[in-house]
């Protein structure tokens, strides 16, 4: 700022050197005012891109934290869906294994069964064989009989 002052000179009153020295004096003190305003709008231009920059910084944290968030989040996700996929794999593998250890027995018992039946049946045609005989044997002493009483009794 230029400080401009005036020196009163010869050819002025007192009047209008003291309205003169007035005029200065408020001159000079709404100069240092609007210095001060100045100061004041710089010191509060400073503060709020203080606060911009705050408050940037503290978007971008945010987000950063929200990132890392989401990454740990994907990777306790994935890691649940490959112990899961394991667990079903094992499941699987102990199904696959229970129905092989379960398979042999099974075809034992069916062999076994298979045996039984041919053995039943060979032992019922036995059977059936042993009664059509006796059956026939019966009828032909049956038969004799007959004949033997038929030719006592003359008939």
């Amino acid at each position: 700022m230029n400080n401009v002052t005036v020196e009163p000179s010869d050819d002025l009153t007192p009047i209008e050197s003291d309205a003169l020295f007035q005029a200065q004096t408020e001159i000079r003190h709404l100069k240092n005012t609007i210095g001060a305003v100045r100061t004041e709008l710089e010191a509060t231009q400073a503060d709020r891109a203080a606060a911009v920059q705050a408050a940037v910084a503290a978007s971008r944290d945010e987000v950063r934290q929200l990132q890392q968030t989401i990454q740990a989040l994907r990777d306790e996700l994935q890691a649940m869906l490959a112990s899961k996929s394991e667990a079903v794999q094992a499941a699987v593998a102990a199904g696959h294994d229970e129905k092989l250890q379960l398979q042999a027995p099974v075809a034992a018992l069916r062999a076994e069964r298979e045996e039984k039946m041919f053995l039943n049946a060979d032992a019922l045609e036995k059977q059936k064989q042993a009664a059509n005989d006796e059956l026939r044997q019966l009828r032909e002493t049956i038969s004799t009989l007959r004949t033997e009483l038929e030719t006592k009794h003359g008939r």
